[in-house]
């Protein structure tokens, strides 16, 4: 249960950073953005996803201050396949605590993972062109309707008023996934925490007593008329050039440990000129992920000419499938690491270009289960252009019910496993899909491939060639039994055979008066129970492949 409880504390800890903002205002304007793709169905210590959030959401209500309003948005819960699957389901506002609860456990996953455009959309909601705003984003997968989260997370916090995006990963595997949310809170001064993660969640709640305790001065006056002028270069007397033209600035008084000061103020430009009064400060500039620190003085009655050198150069990737064609699915993810292995940049874009200082680094490319590497230098002024080549193609995997259909087009989990068997015998899970028509992109080899529906379960080998698609149609053999019993409570499903020892396979446990699941093709035992434990009937059923078999008990 422990990385359930760490999960709980990550969100926990971000609704916490919003209580000490109280000092500067008496409420809050928060909107939730919760996760019901259908990766929310995966289980931990037991538990799905969805219900470990719907349970921690509760907390967050039980305890929520009247004086704070509080709106729900969720993506993925409608239908499986849309991009458009977003919906408002409660509007910021004073918070109906049974009202909101119901919507939430009223969610159940299916679709895909729509994070970006719901972000936009609960910014919209708490109208943050005109007013101090909050997001709170809850998720456990990547971005897969195309949007950049990057790119908008910039666009929200330039043409918002104060804007505030936090995001919570639930036990990512996937570190692009976690890339997207880190950036979705770093570019709008939110914080990002993956529950896997127990550092980055001790930094977290840190921060927030930080935040707590720090009182800031007030500014001395600025006397009239411009006393800082600042200029951004690439290199030397290079020209920051397009589509580098808008470098952010954050001017910060200086300290004396040398630790980032307080921000008087952000701007984006290449020339840039202020009023700020006399004193001493550093001008803290970035352009894409370059960046550069520069210590100034404005001294009464002069102007102080800044002159910020970036020293960078910039970086074309381009990523291929094989020698020949080219990678330009939209799931593709670029990673700059540092030479001590620490992340320092993360693109979406299919050909990325990014400015970076001079150095040494390494470029990762991922695409589903893919990945290259290279070790790249940057010199300052110059452009460095790189292919890295993944050795990839695409699985397609989808099923049918027999060789003649119907299509599996309902709860399909579709999982790729190595082919050769570990020490222990087993076939270590690479990745899962839970769409009915999964398309995974793999490194070429051979694989085992499994597909479960319901009580139905199949199993095939495949290979996946670099640069082509390939097609892996299972067989489930399988049909849907649907079995009624009035005054029933619970259902046992066995196997209609006995082993040595006289023992039939339990093969599953259903609650309620009926149950409607795919089965293998085979004859089944199956009893009806009351409330009480009594059996009510039991009866032999057939399930033959493609059909429909339903039945009433006794």
């Amino acid at each position: 249960m422990r990385l359930a409880r760490i999960l709980c504390l990550a969100i926990l800890s971000v609704f916490a950073i919003l209580q000490p903002a109280r000092a500067a205002e008496d409420g809050q304007r928060v909107i939730l953005v919760l996760d019901a793709s259908g990766s929310m169905r995966a289980k931990i210590d037991g538990k799905s996803k969805m219900d470990i959030a719907k349970e921690v959401v509760g907390k967050i209500v039980t305890n929520w201050k009247p004086e704070d309003e509080l709106g729900l948005i969720a993506y993925g819960h409608r239908q499986k396949g849309s991009c458009d699957d977003i919906e408002v389901l409660s509007e910021p506002g004073p918070l109906d605590g049974a009202a909101f609860m119901a919507k939430v456990n009223g969610l159940s996953p299916k679709g895909k993972t729509p994070m970006t455009a719901a972000v936009k959309m609960a910014a919209e909601s708490l109208q943050y062109t005109e007013k101090k705003a909050t997001v709170i984003l809850v998720s456990d997968g990547i971005e897969t309707c195309g949007l950049d989260p990057c790119s908008v997370a910039e666009e929200l916090k330039s043409t918002g008023v104060n804007l505030t995006v936090h995001t919570v990963g639930f036990g990512l595997d996937d570190p692009a996934a976690a890339g997207q949310l880190k950036c979705l809170a770093e570019k709008t001064g939110g914080i990002s925490i993956v529950a896997s993660n127990a550092d980055e969640l001790e930094k977290a709640l840190t921060k927030t007593v930080e935040v707590t305790e720090t009182q800031t001065a007030p500014p001395e006056p600025a006397p009239p008329g411009i006393t800082m002028k600042g200029h951004v270069w690439l290199a030397g007397n290079v020209e920051l050039a397009n589509p580098f033209t808008q470098p952010s600035w954050d001017i910060r008084k200086a300290t004396t440990d040398g630790s980032d000061g307080e921000v008087v103020s952000s701007d984006y430009a290449v020339d840039l000129k202020k009023n700020l009064a006399p004193g001493d400060y550093v001008a803290d500039v970035s352009v894409s992920y370059a960046r550069v620190k520069v210590p100034f003085t404005v001294t009464a009655g002069k102007v102080a000419d800044v002159e910020v050198v970036l020293n960078a150069g910039i970086l074309n990737a381009t990523g291929m499938l094989d020698e020949k064609t080219p990678a330009n699915s939209s799931g593709i993810s670029w990673e700059v690491v540092l030479p001590s292995g620490d992340h320092l940049a993360t693109s979406y874009d299919v050909t990325p270009k990014m400015l970076l200082n001079q150095g040494s680094y390494t470029l990762v490319l991922d695409l589903g289960e893919a990945k290259a590497s290279m070790p790249f230098t940057i010199t300052a002024g110059k452009e460095t252009n790189l292919t890295l080549i993944l050795g990839a193609g695409q699985a397609e995997i989808s099923a049918l019910f027999s060789d003649k259909g119907p299509a599996a087009s309902k709860d399909m989990t579709f999982e790729v496993h190595q082919a050769v068997a570990d020490s222990d015998g087993q076939h270590p899970r690479i990745t899962t899909s839970y769409d009915a028509l999964a398309r995974i992109f793999l490194p070429a080899g051979h694989y085992l491939f499994t597909a479960d529906s319901g009580y139905a379960h199949a199993e095939m080998e495949g290979d996946v060639t670099a640069a082509q698609t390939s097609k892996i149609t299972f067989n489930l053999n399988a049909g849907y039994l649907n079995v009624k019993a009035a005054s029933a409570s619970s259902f046992d499903i066995f196997s209609s055979t006995k082993d040595i020892s006289g023992e039939a396979q339990r093969i599953g446990t259903e609650y309620g008066t009926e149950f409607n699941k795919p089965f293998n093709a085979g004859v089944y035992h199956v009893k009806a129970y009351d409330g009480a434990g009594t059996v009510l009937g039991e009866k032999d059923i057939e399930v033959k492949a493609g059909q429909r078999t339903e039945q009433t008990i006794p």
